[in-house]
């Protein structure tokens, strides 16, 4: 579920293979209307779906010429974004 209020869009659930492609729909108006951050504190379960979520949604903030920050990643996010070696890639 995606819930976004000014430039901050709050992802909450999970974040998973199964629920990504919904969430990515849900997420491009919101990306075109110039969000600038996605909270994922409300996120309950992450898998390697999760990074494609994010790089896509860095994609879109870029080719609109913006920047995208991310904030409360779970741990388990990050270990994976480290396990696939682009957690460098990630936005502070």
């Amino acid at each position: 579920m995606i819930a976004c209020e000014d430039a901050c869009c709050r992802i909450s659930g999970a974040v998973t293979v199964d629920s990504v492609g919904s969430l990515l729909r849900e997420l491009q108006p919101q990306l075109a209307g110039g969000i600038d951050t996605l909270d994922f504190s409300g996120v309950e379960a992450a898998d390697s779906a999760a990074l494609a979520l994010v790089f896509s949604a860095m994609r879109q903030a870029r080719q609109a010429g913006r920047t995208l920050s991310v904030s409360g990643l779970p741990a388990s996010f990050t270990t994976l974004a480290e396990l696939y070696g682009v957690a460098d890639l990630l936005p502070a």
